[in-house]
């Protein structure tokens, strides 16, 4: 007698779907968010105007987020990891340290010019975490810029938070506006290099690379995909 099969086990689905529901309700606070901070002008957005934008009550914001402040820093991380993705296809073929640097150093800046509302949410020093893709990638660069002698680094989590710590700054300087600011950016990957122990002809080469790759890129000579809000000039 043959033995019965064994029965298909039970698979609870439930909490997946539970989980699924909770991404997409946050992702659903965070886009109204973005598009009431979008719309405010000078005025500044309160839990009201979210809450009406999302149509949601608000006991359902407080389920995910404690307080406007703590939206802002989820944006400025969201859209910081995702300008990280964005910039891959024309960052991430190179491979020579200091054009790698120089380049995500300056792209980072570019989009400060072409991009005030983004610039915004990720000048706030929350959006810069250690756990962040940008922290990701520049700690990778800038241990394989150490391994190859591009690099004098006694400690890379010092040079990767001073690193971003530069970026947030000249990122808020260019939102708010400076003087010349194609030589601001200049000058700025030349000192990012500088910090990294490269020389000064270094400095200059690694700086009109990043500033030719770029202009090149943006006008379509570079076969790298360009997000929307890349299709201005460098």
């Amino acid at each position: 007698m043959s033995k019965p099969a064994p029965a298909t086990p039970v698979v609870d689905h439930r909490p997946h779907v539970a989980l699924k529901k909770r991404q997409l309700m946050r992702a659903k606070l965070l886009d109204a968010a973005m598009r009431v901070f979008a719309a405010s002008g000078a005025s500044a957005p309160v839990i009201d105007d979210v809450i009406r934008e999302a149509e949601v009550s608000r006991g359902t914001f407080y389920n995910y987020f404690t307080s406007l402040d703590e939206v802002l820093v989820a944006i400025g991380q969201a859209l910081n990891n995702q300008m990280t993705t964005d910039i891959l296809p024309v960052y991430d073929v190179l491979t020579e340290p200091r054009q790698r640097v120089a380049t995500a150093f300056r792209l980072f800046m570019l989009r400060a010019l072409l991009d005030p509302l983004w610039a915004g949410f990720v000048t706030r020093v929350d959006a810069w975490q250690h756990t962040s893709l940008v922290a990701e990638y520049m700690s990778r660069d800038l241990e394989h810029g150490r391994a190859s002698g591009a690099f004098e680094l006694p400690r890379i989590d010092v040079a990767t938070d001073f690193l971003m710590g530069a970026s947030a700054h000249a990122i808020q300087a260019l939102r708010q506006g400076v003087e010349a600011p194609d030589a601001y950016m200049d000058e700025a990957v030349r000192m990012a290099l500088r910090s990294l122990g490269c020389s000064a002809e270094e400095c200059e080469a690694g700086m009109v690379f990043a500033r030719d790759y770029l202009k090149a890129w943006a006008n379509g000579e570079v076969t790298a995909t360009r997000p929307a809000w890349a299709l201005g000039n460098p």
